[in-house]
């Protein structure tokens, strides 16, 4: 195996090292959500526990298609039919059996960078070529796709893709759509992670399943959606994938082997979760105004954060020193920011650019304290 493939999970090895750190932590690395379930959903649950027990039903999976097609059609008017509905139990689980369904070794890999690291080494371990796509910030994070040489386009089988993006905030546009017409073979897969999809705080939610954006309805296309970031259902939870049937009906015999299949009790709490429209419209809500407020305190100490119309973090270019320590990329501005400030942030470094990832999942407490570092940081070069 390559060095890539044996190295652990990034964020694994941020909570090791914050568990370490042996002082108190200003944390605006990973953070807790801290909103409970509506009591009407929470109250549902307790009375129908026993059918965590039940393995779902050929009904609970009717049931369960026809609300994700409802859903989908509400959040992103796009139409899709139950056949093109695959519940999953959870993002890692989806894409797992996307790259053991699609890829072959040598198949070439579009992923973005920065971006969510998953995908990346799922492909690497089904030995194909990761082709890196720079998000461009000054294109609002579209991909840079005019960088990867044709010869390298003409082998790519599949073009992962993350937006709402995890962790530029960037929402797919007309941009992104522009980047990807005519640019790989009709037959690649192009696959989106819209977990962070119902958090799209301007403008209209955007799928690659709809109609409304030219330039990605020429690739077979798929789709994974959930609502974990609203609704902290735990293990309960699960996620779905949503699109080119023939696709879904491949990855669906792949599961009968791979996973057991949910209980009764997941599907009806996910299937609540979808018609919940009040909730989601109250933690959209709730977001945007932690953002906002985290944006205003991270300006003051001295960060510039970039636009943000979508997820649950605030990105900023790295800066070249902190509290006079030079720091030439962003896990070293991230190093500098715990060891010496007990302030945790996620760093991303992609050349040409290094940025720090902020979390709006922060504690009071720890909003305050990052507002206090203004005078120590001294920040340069952001």
């Amino acid at each position: 195996m390559s060095d890539p493939i044996k190295q652990r999970y990034s964020f694994s090895v941020l909570r090791d090292r914050l568990s370490q750190h042996g002082r108190p932590i200003v944390n605006f690395a990973l953070g807790e959500f801290d909103r409970s379930l509506p009591a009407a959903l929470s109250e549902e649950i307790r009375e129908s526990s026993s059918l965590m027990m039940k393995r779902h039903s050929s009904a609970d999976l009717a049931e369960f298609s026809a609300a994700a097609v409802d859903y989908l059609a509400r959040q992103y008017g796009v139409e899709v039919s139950p056949a093109e509905i695959l519940p999953v139990p959870g993002g890692r689980s989806a894409m797992t059996a996307l790259a053991s369904c699609v890829l072959e070794p040598g198949n070439g890999v579009v992923v973005t960078e920065p971006g969510y690291p998953v995908f990346a080494r799922l492909a690497e371990h089904h030995h194909a070529r990761i082709l890196i796509a720079r998000l461009d910030p000054e294109r609002e994070f579209a991909p840079r796709l005019d960088e990867i040489s044709q010869e390298a386009a003409d082998s790519v089988r599949l073009v992962a893709l993350n937006y709402p993006n995890n962790p530029t905030g960037a929402v797919i546009s007309e941009k992104v759509a522009t980047a990807l017409e005519g640019r790989f073979g009709r037959e690649t897969v192009l696959f989106n992670d819209a977990i962070y999809g119902p958090l799209t705080h301007e403008g209209t939610a955007h799928s690659i399943l709809g109609k409304d954006l030219s330039g990605i309805q020429e690739y077979r296309a798929l789709e994974l959606h959930s609502l974990s970031k609203l609704f902290p259902l735990g293990p309960l939870g699960i996620a779905f994938l949503a699109g080119s049937a023939p696709l879904i009906e491949e990855i669906r015999h792949y599961t009968d082997f791979a996973w057991s299949p949910s209980s009764s009790l997941q599907m009806h709490a996910t299937m609540r979760c979808f018609q919940s429209t009040d909730h989601t419209a109250e933690i959209r809500q709730y977001f945007q105004a932690r953002l906002e407020r985290l944006r205003e305190t991270l300006m003051d100490v001295g960060f510039e954060p970039y636009p943000s119309p979508g997820g649950m973090y605030l990105l900023c270019k790295a800066p070249t020193a902190v509290g006079g320590v030079t720091t030439p990329t962003a896990q070293a501005a991230a190093d500098v920011l715990l060891d010496d400030f007990d302030l945790a942030v996620v760093a991303w470094d992609g050349q040409p650019h290094g940025y720090l990832r902020f979390s709006s999942l922060y504690s009071a407490k720890d909003l305050q304290l990052l507002g206090r570092l203004g005078d120590r940081l001294t920040l340069a070069g952001h």
